[in-house]
Parts: structure tokens; sequence; C-alpha cells
């Protein structure tokens, strides 16, 4: 593999500040210009679906902890994990551009804090969430290598209704939908040998203010991914093992025009992945877990994450 790509993987990691606040919404972001091998050739237009499930697990707060830190105002909430059936419809044209249209499905896990009587009660909001257009392009590509930039937005589609168990409305970071415009630029570098595959990516999300005068803080996430192909590479299926790494870091949210100190943070996951493609059929799986959090203020931490996608192409 040519010497520019570990020059190129610093560049990559460099531009990620470490100064601010909380993890991105959704992985997807991370797979940004990931999913596919670097294609030399021209290839004719190709529309796929997939499926990609994907599971936070959050530490649990101490409930008597968490009560008092609400009753002392602070934004507290003890999250137990947060589902995301994402549903995933797009196309690859001729010229490397790849165009998706992705509208997940949340269900977010809760214990109660607020409230003294059902302290400790179970507690879930689901629904859709916001859809979001994004767009992938290779700008430069050097053999079996290739630089290239994304760009997307997100669009206030999803549910903003839902309600706990006393029946008033979910706070807005619990809610399904947002209630914004969001907006999505990114680049990405590829490159792969017979056996190894490697790729790298950088993006940065712009929040804007949504539902309940709410507006989730900016995000940028950084990642690097690795696999070996353990078959032949002319073997009609092909399984790669190999691992990620991913950084994030998202500056603090507002509230009413005023910041939430208990909000943010960053971090820094890692662990395996394995994927299996075979005719048009493509499975991710993945489990990450994190080396370092350094969240903001009084907030809580991610346990581990995973996912489990499929893919059709035709």
């Amino acid at each position: 593999m040519s010497k520019s790509i570990p020059f190129i993987l610093l560049v990559i990691l460099w531009v990620c500040p470490v100064h601010l606040v909380q993890a991105c919404e959704s992985c997807l972001i991370t797979r940004l210009g990931k999913d596919n091998p670097v294609r030399t050739e021209s290839q004719d237009q190709k529309w796929f679906f997939e499926y990609f499930f994907e599971q936070k697990n959050y530490d649990r707060m101490d409930l008597g902890e968490a009560h008092s830190l609400h009753h002392a105002g602070h934004e507290v909430h003890d999250k137990t994990t947060e589902d995301f059936h994402h549903f995933i419809f797009g196309a690859n044209f001729s010229d490397g551009l790849s165009v998706t249209v992705e509208t997940p499905y949340i269900i977010r896990r809760s214990l109660e804090v607020d409230s003294h009587a059902t302290l400790g009660k179970k507690q879930s909001s689901e629904g859709f969430g916001d859809t979001t257009l994004l767009s992938t392009h290779p700008l430069w590509k050097f053999g079996r290598q290739c630089v290239g930039a994304a760009a997307g937005i997100k669009f206030p589609t999803g549910y903003r209704g839902e309600k706990n168990t006393a029946g008033t409305k979910f706070e807005p970071e619990l809610q399904p939908g947002s209630g914004s415009f969001d907006y999505i630029v990114g680049g990405f570098y590829k490159a792969n040998t017979d056996r190894w595959e490697v790729a790298g990516n950088v993006s940065y999300v712009i929040n804007t203010e949504g539902a309940y005068d709410f507006k989730f803080g900016n995000a940028l996430t950084a990642s690097v991914a690795s696999t070996y192909l353990l078959s032949s590479a002319n073997r009609k299926v092909q399984v790669r093992v190999g691992g990620d790494v991913v950084y994030q870091n998202s500056w603090k949210e507002k509230h009413n025009g005023l910041k939430n100190p208990d909000s943010g943070g960053q971090r820094i996951l890692g662990g395996p992945l394995v994927t299996m493609r075979g005719g048009q059929t493509t499975l991710l799986a993945s489990i990450l877990f994190p080396a370092y959090q350094n969240m903001g203020g009084l907030h809580q931490e991610l346990d581990y994450t995973w996912t489990l996608a499929a893919r059709i192409a035709w």
C-alpha cells in the first residue's frame, strides 16, 4: 500500500481539536465513504437498500444521586439504552457519486429521575426520527486510493410529542425528532490492496435551533477503520475482519439561548468489526468500547455500542 496512507491518516486525526463536548447522534456519520472498496473503473448506476441497527448502552446513574442533582437544577437523564433502526435507500452513480436517504426509528429507554413518587420507573420514548439526505463523491483517484467529499442535510421530520410516565412531554434530548434543520460536511480517504482495506473520514455537523427552543451542539467526528480479507479475493463470498477507531467531540447544547453545562463531551471508541460480501449482499457487524470519555459537567457516560447491518444492491 502506498506510503502516503499513514500521512493522510495522520492528517485526518490531526484536524480533530480536543477541547469541547457531546457524542454524535448516530454512527452513520462515522461511516462516510467507508462502505465500498475503491473502484478505479466506471460502473453503471446501482440502487441499494440497507437496514442498519445500532444500539447504545449507557452507564446507569445512581437513582438517588440523579434525583438530587435534578432538584439542584442539573439536567440529568438516566438512560439505559438507545436503539436506532436505520432504513436507508440510495444509489451509486457511474462517476462515483453516492446519494442516500435515511430515516431512523428510534427507541430511547430510561429510568425516571425527576419525580420522587415514580423514581426509578422504566420509561421509553419512541418514534421516527429526522430524515437525512447525504451524498459522497470521490474527488481524486490514484491507483487503488481515493479522496472524496461528503455533504448532507437533516430535515425535521421526526416525531417530537412523546410523553413520559407522568403524562408530560419528554425533554428534547429524549424525543425521536429534533425539529431542526442540520447540515453535514466532511471528507474521506479510502485505499485497498488485494488483502487490506483502509478508510478514514472527518465530518462536521452544524446543528440549528429546533423544537422547544433547543439546540444540540455542533459535532466533530473522525474515524479510521482497517480490515483484512480472510478468504481468497476470487471467492464469491469475502469475509473481512478488522478494527475501527472513532473520535467524537461536540459543543454545548443550548436551551432558551442558555448553554447547558451538563452536556457535551469527548469520546474515543474502538473495537472489532467484520464484513461479509457476496454478490450484491453485504453484512456488517461491529462493537465499540470507550477508551476515553471526558463528558461535559455531570453527564452520563457510554458503556458500549454495537451495530448490525445488511445491504442489498441491484
